[in-house]
């Protein structure tokens, strides 16, 4: 019985595989863009840049970004739900006002969420569009 070793020569893709696994990672890095946004993007990115006080594309970025859906950092863990702090951070501590405060500020967000903004009254349907006329 003979052994035959695989032959020293590569071949043309598995050459040009090797060349792309040899270059580097690309960096992600800044880049300048143009975009166009409407008058609505426009006015929500320059009321941003006014109350934060950055530059019109340092409020684009963080817009952008936080809109980005992150993990939940909760878990259950024997039915209780558990914060999953890194391992790599400090203790942390909570006292029963944090959680009271943070569960504040949850429903204060969803109560802001559900319910209409002031200044806009709510539609009200017209004569002709009720089926009446006058």
């Amino acid at each position: 019985m003979s052994t035959t070793l695989p032959s020293p020569k590569r071949t043309a893709a598995a050459s040009r595989r090797g060349k792309i696994e040899k270059q580097p990672a690309p960096r992600l890095s800044s880049r300048r863009t143009t975009i166009t946004l409407s008058p609505v993007s426009q006015e929500i990115v320059e009321r941003f840049k006014a109350a934060s006080g950055t530059s019109t594309s340092a409020a684009i970025d963080r817009i952008i970004q936080s809109i980005e859906p992150k993990p939940s950092r909760l878990k259950e863990v024997n039915g209780f739900l558990v914060l999953d702090v890194p391992s790599n951070r400090a203790t942390a501590h909570f006292t029963l006002e944090d959680l009271k405060r943070s569960e504040d500020d949850i429903d204060r967000e969803y109560v802001e969420r559900m319910m209409p903004r002031k200044g806009k009254s709510p539609r009200k349907t017209s004569a002709s569009a009720s089926g009446r006329r006058r």
